[in-house]
C-alpha cells in the first residue's frame, strides 16, 4: 500500500516544473528509472509531455499501466490494458480516490514531524542537465533529496501553478488523514519552494529506518513532437466510470 500511494504522490510532483526558455519543439520524451539503492531491479518508465498533457507509462512488463493529466480540463485518464479499460476522473473524483487510499491506512501511528529544507551548494550533471541538490529533514533526519535542474525546466509545455496545486491538496489529504494536518502548510511552503526553482531530475527517498534507500532518475530526456493520440484512450479499450469503482468496494 506505501507504493502505491508513493506512486500516487510521484504523479502529482511529476507536474511541478518551472523556468524554460522559449524553444522550438513541441514535446518532451523522458525517460526515467527507479529503483532500491543496491539492487539490478529497475523500473522503467516512460514519459510523455506537450501542451498541458501529461502521459508516464510504467514499462514493467507485458502490461503497462498508464496515466494521463489533461491540466486545462483537470482530468485523469487512467488506462488498464491488461483488461482493455480506461477511467477519465475529473479533479475531485481523482482526490477522492487519493483520500480513499490514504485511509485505508489510517491506523498507522505517524509520529510529530518537523519537515525543515536545506539547499546546498552540490551539483551534478543527471541527464545532460546541471542540478542542484536540495535534502529535506524531517526532525533533523534525512529524509530524502532533490536534484534540480533549472536548465531542463518545462514551462513551455506545462503550467506549474495548476499541478502545484493539485500536488499540495493530495499531501494534504495525506496529512488529515494520518493525523498530522498541522505541518501541512510548513511542507506545502517547502515544496513549492523547490518545484519553483525547477525540476527535479533525481529524487532519492530514505526509509524511516534507514537501511533502504530509493530512487527515482530521469536517464534521457528528448524534445520532440508527440502526436495528439498519444494523450486520448486506446482504440477499442471500454470506459468505466467512477461509479463502476465504488460498485467494486
Amino acid at each position: 500500500m506505501q507504493a502505491r500511494v508513493k506512486v500516487i504522490f510521484t504523479l502529482a510532483v511529476l507536474f511541478v516544473f518551472a523556468g524554460f526558455e522559449n524553444a522550438a519543439y513541441s514535446g518532451l520524451i523522458m525517460e526515467q528509472v527507479g529503483y532500491q539503492q543496491g539492487s539490478n531491479d529497475k523500473q522503467k518508465v516512460t514519459i510523455y509531455i506537450q501542451g498541458d498533457k501529461f502521459k508516464q507509462v510504467e514499462n514493467g512488463g507485458p502490461f503497462s499501466p498508464a496515466v494521463i493529466f489533461d491540466l486545462n480540463s483537470g482530468d485523469i485518464m487512467f488506462v488498464n490494458d491488461e483488461k482493455k479499460l480506461y477511467i477519465i476522473l475529473n479533479r475531485d473524483e481523482y482526490l477522492k480516490y487519493i483520500e480513499s487510499v490514504i485511509s485505508e491506512n489510517k491506523d498507522v501511528s505517524i509520529a510529530s514531524r518537523n519537515i525543515t529544507l536545506k539547499k546546498t551548494d552540490e551539483t551534478a550533471a543527471i541527464a545532460g542537465y546541471s542540478s542542484r541538490k536540495y535534502e529535506i529533514f524531517d526532525n533533523d533526519k534525512l529524509q530524502s533529496e532533490y536534484w534540480v535542474s533549472s536548465d531542463a525546466g518545462f514551462s513551455e509545455e506545462l503550467d506549474m501553478k495548476k499541478m502545484s496545486k493539485l500536488m499540495n491538496e493530495v499531501k494534504r489529504i495525506s496529512q488529515n488523514v494520518g493525523g498530522s494536518a498541522s505541518i501541512s502548510d510548513n511542507e506545502y511552503k517547502i515544496f513549492q519552494e523547490i518545484y519553483e526553482d525547477g525540476y527535479p531530475m533525481k529524487t532519492v527517498y530514505h526509509s524511516p529506518d534507514g537501511d533502504k534507500v530509493f530512487v527515482e532518475e530521469i536517464v534521457t530526456v528528448k524534445k520532440q513532437d508527440i502526436p495528439p493520440s498519444e494523450f486520448q484512450p486506446p482504440a477499442g479499450y471500454e470506459k468505466i466510470t467512477y461509479q463502476d469503482i465504488l460498485k467494486q468496494q
